[in-house]
């Protein structure tokens, strides 16, 4: 039997990148899956046809995970389809680079809903039915970006430290009902909007990998095997903390 056998996960922003590397190794393993986007229909498709063709088992719920109706909507349809839920990972996010002296209001709000309004709501709304079974686990992806700080960066940094505090805070209030929640703090990451830097600077490709230890960005399939520890039996003991999955990135000061 697989590690993850008769449980359902559902892993929201599983579209593309990390979360779609999640959900993959997620069903790889056992689970049942139920993938989520805002927008992408042909995209969630996509994942799941990847998924079946491995003999795995999935759904998709296109819904908004930064609000209220959004995350209603995705509980609700995943229990309907699957009937129990036993895994969540929030890895809805995206990078936005705006000075600070540059942010607007609307600019914050819309950072802060992407990237930690979604994870809030997301862990609440999944935290309730856990409660009622003592059981859970809840994966909450950060960054390292939310552990040192980087230049024109503000609201992104600061959303994603307030997902590992968070984590940090559900993980003590939650212990109670047999719920887990923790993080994981990806470093650099083989994703398309990565990639799209790296081709329109080549020069930041050769920065970054000398500033990482190992010489080389993570791939996604790399955070993924940090979540699937998270999601087994292996991390029983394990709550409130956080992963960071980075190549060496924070631990080394010798930047030059």
């Amino acid at each position: 039997m697989n590690a993850l056998s008769n449980k359902v996960a559902i892993v929201t922003g599983s579209t593309r990148g990390i979360g779609k590397a999640i959900a993959i190794r997620f069903a790889r393993d056992g689970a049942k899956v139920v993938i989520n986007g805002s927008q992408s229909i042909e995209a969630a498709k996509s994942v799941i046809s990847e998924i079946e063709k491995n003999g795995g088992s999935a759904c998709y719920i296109i819904a908004d995970a930064s609000t209220p109706a959004g995350v209603k909507n995705i509980i609700k349809k995943s229990l309907e389809t699957y009937h129990q839920l036993d895994i969540v990972v929030c890895a809805v996010g995206k990078h936005e680079c705006i000075n600070a002296l540059y942010t607007s209001v609307e600019d914050w709000e819309r950072i802060i809903n992407t990237n930690l309004t979604s994870t809030f709501l997301t862990c609440i709304s999944a935290a309730k039915i856990m409660k009622k079974q003592k059981y859970g686990k809840i994966i909450t992806i950060s960054s390292k970006m939310g552990i040192v700080g980087s230049e024109g960066s503000m609201a992104y940094c600061t959303a994603k430290a307030g997902v590992i505090m968070l984590t940090k805070v559900l993980g003590v209030e939650f212990a109670k009902y047999g719920i887990q929640v923790n993080c994981i703090a990806p470093g650099v990451t083989a994703t398309k909007p990565t990639f799209d830097l790296f081709e329109n600077s080549p020069e930041i490709e050769k920065r970054m990998n000398k500033r990482i230890p190992l010489n080389r960005i993570a791939k996604p399939e790399e955070i993924a095997a940090a979540a699937f520890f998270l999601a087994t039996k292996d991390s029983n003991y394990i709550t409130g903390t956080t992963i960071i999955v980075d190549g060496g990135w924070i631990a080394n000061s010798d930047y030059f």
